[in-house]
């Protein structure tokens, strides 16, 4: 292991501070889990505000009788806004597309549960933005000793504050497909700039030699994968809606018609077996250097976890608990071979 350099006091501080930001980002990615697993995303029908209130009520009654038609007349409004927005940038078929979806206009019941979710989802992405500020701040104090990190900071910063309003636009479009998604990477990309911006002042983890450098491309190669999760997330989604979730004839079992499914999902299904294959090989050749082979044992590990809950998946539907494990274990895998790929470094 190469060891960290004497940091000065800023610079701990800015380090500490880093992770904790780039934690509760993590953190979104639990609770945006969870959110989707419940059904939660609609859980308050308005942004930044829940039912026009800084915190949700725990009763129905304490809402306006005609509360429904209120905040659909809301979103509605910011609809048309959003659609003409794509009108002006050439995309009138989408907009078109968009105003004519009848889910755009059905409006939400009020649901305690679900409301207080996506408010704490909220809650962990204002907290992310004000450990972002603290950062900035840090740069701005000393920026002869943080400058190093400036740029990646300011990365991270744009894609957080692009991710707040995208969230803002996946509650007006009642969760259109696709926005979910980029809703969901976009949050990795904000994390790997803070992580990175952090990595340029003081590794994240001790940096370490290794004879085959994988971790330059094995990063990329899951962050694809997690890509396509998010779009075979969505389109179960849509196979639901329609009524073509299920394929047996084996009684009341149910199981995800996979054959309807695109052929992204198809490469999101037997890429992993790949992966895993490829992580056990370098576990057998490097199984001599304990330094060497420990990384690919806890890649493996997480990769096998997700082909298994992938397999829970498709033969129950997407239970909600599997699919907040699938998330997690998903996000730990992409975030852990990102840091690998910032702390590796093939020997000379």
């Amino acid at each position: 292991m190469i060891n960290n350099t004497v940091l000065s006091g800023i610079q701990k501080i800015y380090r500490r501070i880093g992770i904790y930001t780039s934690s509760s980002v993590f953190l979104l990615f639990l609770l945006g889990s969870l959110v989707r697993a419940t059904g939660s995303g609609m859980g308050c029908p308005d942004w930044p505000k829940c039912f026009g209130q800084l915190a949700p009520p725990l009763h129905v009654a304490d809402l306006p009788k005609n509360y429904q038609e209120i905040f659909l007349k809301k979103r509605v409004a910011k609809l048309e806004r959003f659609t003409a927005t794509l009108d002006k940038f050439g995309m009138g078929e989408r907009s078109a597309a968009i105003r004519k979806d009848p889910k755009m206009y059905a409006p939400e019941v009020f649901h305690p549960v679900k409301a207080w979710i996506e408010y704490i989802n909220r809650l962990f992405g204002v907290l992310s933005g004000l450990l972002a500020v603290a950062m900035g701040f840090l740069i701005l104090w000393k920026p002869k000793i943080l400058g190093r990190a400036r740029g990646w900071y300011l990365f991270g910063l744009v894609f957080l504050l692009l991710n707040a309003w995208l969230g803002s636009l996946v509650v007006t479009t009642n969760l259109l497909p696709g926005m979910v998604s980029l809703h969901f990477v976009l949050a990795f990309v904000c994390l790997f700039g803070f992580i990175k911006s952090v990595d340029v002042i003081s590794p994240v983890i001790p940096r370490f030699t290794v004879v085959k450098n994988d971790y330059n491309w094995f990063w990329l190669l899951i962050l694809f994968v997690v890509i396509l999760g998010t779009w075979s997330r969505e389109q179960v989604d849509f196979l639901k809606q329609f009524g073509s979730i299920d394929m047996s004839d084996k009684g009341d079992a149910r199981i995800l018609n996979v054959d309807a499914m695109d052929i992204w999902f198809a490469i999101h299904r037997y890429m992993p077996l790949m992966i895993l294959g490829f992580l056990g090989y370098r576990w057998w050749q490097h199984k001599a250097l304990r330094e060497l082979v420990k990384p690919y044992q806890w890649l493996f590990i997480l990769v096998f976890i997700q082909i298994a809950l992938g397999v829970i998946h498709i033969r129950f539907v997407v239970p909600a608990w599997a699919q907040v494990g699938h998330v997690l274990a998903g996000s730990t895998l992409l975030t852990v071979s990102f840091l690998l790929f910032l702390s590796s470094k093939k020997t000379t």
